[in-house]
């Protein structure tokens, strides 16, 4: 199937540029691990294909929607342009892949280059048990990756189930899927609001359209690459979690961290739960599985926007959050370099010399083994298709980036990398909306959802920044608390150990995005600040998961066991020993760290269980609809891809199955994005009154908006009951119908 070979193009063309731009995959663990002696539990296909098939699959599909939209015109209507833009865009990525790895094949049989390049370092050892216990976690991933995606939204025949839980956000999105699978929105347009250009990021369901029409159904192209981005994002988060904590067992717990979100719900639920009469355990457990809402302990809670289900709603926030990994992974060695070696420098002056005016603070080194120019390309090529994939996760990973720069080396290439994106999405902005401010706004916003005095007092702020904290101690609970003590707990003890003390650091980089949300908004809706909270709550988790394999697999050894190292690594630390300790000190040790690690990832993932089984009973609802229906197939069959419709503002209909454009559909959708909805709502119901009963203003207004067809339906509301009568018979006196659908109440008029 051709779907199936574009995945396979674009993973080619990822790795193979991963392994032109960054050669020493090893040198990249070892600029970023803290325990050297883990890099041999983790292999170098770990970083390789996760990355390749993020970088891959939203470069080919960035150029396929360039290639369609310059085709557009040349091509014949009676072809889909999908298909020679997908043959040229593959046919040329793949060549390119060729390239790389023509030229990686060459670098690495140059014995001299190769014995420069892998001397010293530690390599994987193939272990049987290394190989299992990755393959097991990563088929888990899988696993629940795809009953996530599948269980919320499936199909039966030709009936396409989509659930409760996801229906809402799902309108938007099955719309602008069937626009690219089968129309042709270029230039493109919101389903539910045509002829006003897009302010959403939508490539990524540009990529689910173009899957549908290669050949997918519409339900597996949407989850294959959902499923697929979500897996390569985890095994990324996972990989950095090992790589900063020194142990392989985070590579376990951050996915479950991920799905099963830290908070405090869980305890006041269970406090709820307990008040009713006769309440038991059981009774407890029986009304946490059977519950059918989000439990509402802090604001907009119940809309489930924490929950797991921002992930099914959102399918194209984890390809955002994994393109965001990439960046940090690729930056991070220049970021510990700087601690590294201010670490070796004696005397204030030498170390500020350093900081502020040496070379390496600036420009990255020379012979650098980290290839840092390889490393610069590829973050460009990723933050130059980056904006319209999903433009918050860009603008959460440039504010960790811009902290990160602060106290790094090779500062640079940081400014290279934000200066690019801000071109890029400049002028996308423009190219797609016909304006910056139109898809972000950058308006001072104080208090993200939280009811706080934007101007206040200095007793108010002090009351608005603990009403703040408290806020986000119960959103996240663990989540945000433990890294904060751990910030605190590593800064002090690798100031005493004489240690690296970039860990930290980092922590406090993750943290602007969730600043950046309580104090700016860059859409009309609040709310959608939501997304830069999630990616910092994200990005702590890693440490959190890295914390909890520390106190499970406590770093210490009885007083017998001998423990010898080695110097692997170009730029390496001293290695951190183990603590020896007498036997009888060490087992309850052991025994006491167990414990509490059980008590922790109880308490972590509480909520998180509590609200699967939301999840679960939500999505056995849902709305339905019909891949066979007769009034999409005659709408498919008998109008042109540009034609535009005057609609009930409709959500999730059968009708956008068709690619088609509503002219006003459910407004909230539109809003959100940014579109102007009030004039238009006023013109729509102006419409529905037939102008007033004006039939040539109707017809005359219609033409310059597109309006070529209107659909009666039984599902109009929002118009005066006196007028609906009115309305209905002005549309069948004055315009001719040229399809019944008896069976769901439907005719559909042609305007001109």
């Amino acid at each position: 199937m051709i779907a199936i070979l574009y995945i396979v193009v674009a993973v080619f063309f990822g790795t193979q540029l991963i392994r032109l731009l960054v050669p020493d995959i090893r040198r990249l663990y070892v600029g970023i691990s803290v325990r050297q002696d883990t890099l041999s539990k983790i292999p170098d296909a770990l970083f390789l294909y996760p990355a390749g098939f993020l970088i891959g699959i939203s470069t080919l599909s960035f150029l396929t929607y360039f290639m369609a939209y310059l085709m557009y015109d040349f091509v014949p209507k009676s072809t889909h342009v999908l298909l020679p833009a997908n043959g040229v865009s593959m046919c040329f990525l793949a060549a390119i892949g060729c390239i790389c790895w023509k030229k990686h094949y060459s670098r690495t049989h140059d014995k001299i280059a190769q014995e420069q390049t892998i001397k010293k370092l530690p390599v994987f050892r193939r272990k049987w048990t290394e190989i299992l216990f990755l393959s097991v976690v990563i088929a888990a991933i899988v696993v629940a990756a795809s009953f996530v995606y599948f269980y919320s939204f499936h199909a039966d025949g030709s009936n396409v189930h989509v659930g409760y839980s996801v229906y809402s956000d799902f309108a938007p999105h099955i719309a602008l899927t069937s626009s690219f699978a089968e129309g042709t929105n270029f230039p493109t347009q919101y389903p539910h609001f045509a002829s006003d250009n897009i302010q959403y990021h939508f490539l990524f369901y540009f990529l689910c359209g173009n899957l549908e029409a290669l050949g997918l159904p519409l339900v597996w192209a949407i989850n294959l690459p959902s499923i697929l981005c979500l897996v390569a994002t985890l095994c990324l988060f996972g990989l950095l979690a090992v790589l900063l904590s020194g142990r392989r067992l985070s590579f376990l717990l951050f996915p479950i961290l991920f799905f099963f979100r830290s908070s405090v719900n869980i305890f006041y639920q269970i406090i709820d739960l307990t008040k009713f009469p006769n309440a038991s355990v059981s009774t407890v457990l029986k009304g946490i599985a059977d519950q059918t809402i989000w439990y509402a302990h802090s604001p907009r809670d119940e809309w489930g926007i924490w929950a797991v289900n921002v992930y099914a709603n959102q399918r194209h926030l984890v390809l955002g959050l994994g393109l965001s990994v990439i960046l940090i992974i690729l930056f991070l060695p220049h970021f510990r370099r700087m601690f590294l070696h201010l670490s070796k420098l004696q005397g204030a002056k030498t170390k500020c010399t350093r900081f502020f005016i040496s070379r390496e603070a600036w420009l990255f080194r020379q012979n650098d083994p980290l290839h840092p120019i390889g490393s610069l390309i590829l973050a460009c090529i990723i933050v130059a298709v980056m904006p319209f994939f999903h433009g918050s996760a860009l603008i959460a990973a440039l504010l960790i980036l811009f902290c990160m720069a602060i106290f790094s080396e090779n500062r640079l290439s940081y400014a290279v990398v934000a200066l690019l994106a801000i071109i890029s999405a400049s002028l996308q902005s423009i190219f797609f909306s016909g304006s910056v401010s139109s898809v972000a706004l950058f308006t001072y916003h104080f208090g993200f959802i939280l009811d706080l005095p934007e101007k206040a007092s200095a007793g108010q702020v002090l009351s608005s920044f603990s009403e703040i904290f408290s806020y986000l101690s119960s959103i996240g609970f663990l989540t945000f608390l433990i890294p904060l003590i751990i910030m605190v707990g590593l800064f002090i003890y690798e100031i005493i150990r004489k240690r690296n003390i970039y860990r930290p650091v980092l922590i406090v980089a993750c943290l602007f995005p969730l600043i950046f949300a309580f104090f700016f908004m860059v859409s009309r809706e609040a709310l959608a600040n939501h997304k830069f909270i999630q990616i910092t709550f994200l990005f702590l988790d890693v440490f959190v998961a890295g914390a909890l394999a520390n106190i499970i697999i406590l770093p210490m050894r009885p007083r017998q066991t001998r423990f010898e190292t080695k110097d692997m690594a170009h730029e390496r630390e001293t290695p951190d020993r183990p603590i020896t300790v007498a036997p009888s000190v060490y087992y309850p040790s052991q025994i006491a760290a167990a414990v509490l690690s059980f008590v922790l990832i109880l308490c972590l993932v509480g909520t998180g269980i509590s609200e699967w089984f939301v999840y679960k009973n939500i999505n056995k609802g849902y709305v339905e609809l019909h891949t066979d229906s007769q009034m999409v197939e005659w709408i498919e069959e008998n109008t042109t891809n540009k034609d535009v419709f005057l609609t009930p503002m409709w959500s999730t209909n059968d009708f956008f199955l068709s690619g088609r454009m509503a002219y006003y559909g459910w407004p909230y959708f539109a809003w959100s994005a940014g579109h102007d909805t009030e004039i238009r709502q006023a013109n729509y119901q102006w419409l529905l009154t037939g102008c007033y009963g004006n039939i040539d203003e109707f017809r005359r207004y219609c033409g310059e908006q597109g309006i070529t067809y209107f659909i009666a339906s039984d599902d109009y509301f929002g118009v005066e009951e006196s007028n609906h009568y009115y309305f209905a018979n002005f549309f069948e006196t004055y315009l001719e119908p040229v399809a019944t659908f008896p069976e769901i109440n439907t005719t559909i008029y042609k305007i001109s």
